[in-house]
C-alpha cells in the first residue's frame, strides 16, 4: 500500500426534518402526550377513589357509622366504577319495535326483565340489562323526584322519592357493600352513605336519615309489564352503554349458591337456599314473603292486613305483578332469600 494514499473514512448523515425527521419528532410528541396524560389525574387528583379492599380508602366520613351487625366491606371496585344515570330520555312503549329495528342488537324484548314504577298514574320500564350497568337512575316521574336503585348480587330493586327535609338529592354508587347489598352515597359537599335495603343513610351527616320507598316497584317480564301498563315508557341506554349492556351478566353468579361478599346477618335455613327468588309485600305492619316460583304458578287472592292482594302471573319465564284489591298503595321488594334475612324487612308505613 502505497503510504501517500489517504486513509479511508466512515461518514454518518443525520436524517434532516424536511427528509422524514418530522415522522421521528411526532412519534416523540404523541409518546409524551400519551404519558402526560396518564398520569394527569395524579397531578390533578382526578384518580378513582377507592383500592377495592380497604373502605377507609373510599374518602367517606365513617364516624357515625351503624351497619346493625352487617358487613361492610369494599366491592373490588373504586367509587363510581358504575357512573349513576341522571335523567334518562325514555321513548313510549309501543315504540320499542321500530327503536330496535334501527339497532344492530336488540335492546329490549318480550322475556327481558323491567323494573316497573308507577307514580302518579304515569308508568316507566326500567331494563334490568341497563340497570346492570348503572345500578342506580336519577329520575323524575309523575312530578316526583325519584332514584331507582338495583343490587344485583340481591336481584333487588327499590324505588325512592329523592326528597330528603326539602331537598332533593342525587346518588351515585360507593363502591361499597352492606351484606353484599349496594351501598349509595348522595351528592353533598360532604356525602353520606345510604344502604338501598336498609333504606337509610348509615354514615356522614345524615346518619339515621330515611329515605322514603315507593310502593308497587315491580320486577317482572318487558311483555307482561306492556301488556298491563301500554301507556308505559322505557328509558334508553346511553351510546356508550351498549358494550357494558354485552359485557355485564350475573347469570352465573345467581345460579352459584356460594355468595361471592359476606353477609354477616345471613343465617342459612334449611327451608331455602340462600339466592331464592323471593317477593316481599307489606302492607302496614303485616308482612309475607312469596316464592317467585311459587307466584309465577298463579295464585288466589290472599288476605295481607286491611286488603286483598290480587296476583297476575306468567309461568314461562316466572313474571309476577301484584296489587291490593282497593289498587290502594302495596310495597312490593322483589329480591334473594338472604337479602330479606339480613336486613329483616323493614317496616314501610
Amino acid at each position: 500500500m502505497n503510504g501517500d494514499q489517504p486513509a479511508t473514512t466512515r461518514t454518518s448523515r443525520r436524517m434532516s426534518f424536511r427528509e422524514g425527521g418530522w415522522v421521528i419528532a411526532l412519534a416523540a410528541l404523541l409518546a409524551a402526550v400519551l404519558v402526560f396524560w396518564a398520569f394527569l389525574g395524579v397531578f390533578v387528583g382526578h384518580h378513582p377513589k377507592g383500592d377495592g379492599h380497604t373502605i377507609e380508602s373510599y374518602g367517606f366520613d365513617l364516624t357515625a357509622l351503624t351497619t346493625d351487625g352487617g358487613a361492610l366491606v369494599a366491592s373490588g371496585n373504586p367509587r363510581d366504577f358504575l357512573l349513576a344515570l341522571d335523567e334518562p330520555t325514555s321513548i313510549p312503549g309501543f315504540e320499542m319495535l321500530a327503536y330496535n329495528a334501527t339497532r344492530r342488537s336488540k335492546y329490549v324484548v318480550t322475556d327481558d326483565r323491567v323494573i316497573g314504577i308507577v307514580v302518579h298514574g304515569a308508568a316507566r320500564a326500567y331494563p334490568i340489562q341497563l340497570m346492570n350497568v348503572h345500578e342506580v337512575v336519577n329520575d323524575t316521574l309523575g312530578g316526583v323526584p325519584i332514584v331507582v336503585t338495583f343490587s344485583p348480587l340481591c336481584d333487588s330493586a327499590i324505588a325512592f322519592d329523592r326528597r330528603v327535609h326539602g331537598n332533593t338529592l342525587k346518588f351515585s354508587v360507593s363502591g361499597l357493600l352492606l351484606d353484599s347489598n349496594l351501598v349509595m352515597y348522595d351528592r353533598g359537599k360532604i356525602p353520606s352513605l345510604w344502604s338501598q335495603m336498609a333504606m337509610k343513610a348509615i354514615a356522614g351527616p345524615a346518619s339515621g336519615e330515611r329515605l322514603q320507598p315507593l310502593p308497587s316497584v315491580q320486577t317482572c317480564t318487558w311483555k307482561h309489564w306492556l301488556a298491563t301498563h301500554p301507556n308505559t315508557e322505557v328509558i334508553l341506554p346511553a351510546v356508550e352503554d351498549d358494550r357494558r349492556i354485552k359485557g355485564i351478566s350475573f347469570s352465573r353468579y345467581l345460579l352459584n349458591p356460594r355468595l361471592d361478599f359476606p353477609a354477616a346477618r345471613w343465617k342459612s335455613t334449611d327451608e331455602m337456599a340462600a339466592k331464592t327468588p323471593v317477593i316481599l309485600l307489606r302492607r302496614g305492619d303485616a308482612s309475607r314473603e312469596i316464592l317467585l316460583a311459587d307466584a309465577a304458578k298463579g295464585m288466589p287472592p290472599f288476605q295481607l292486613g286491611d286488603a286483598f292482594v290480587q296476583v297476575d302471573a306468567q309461568a314461562n319465564p316466572a313474571s309476577v305483578l301484584f296489587r291490593a284489591s282497593d289498587d290502594t298503595p302495596l310495597f312490593t321488594l322483589p329480591c334473594l332469600h338472604f337479602t330479606r334475612v339480613c336486613f329483616d324487612a323493614p317496616t314501610t308505613k
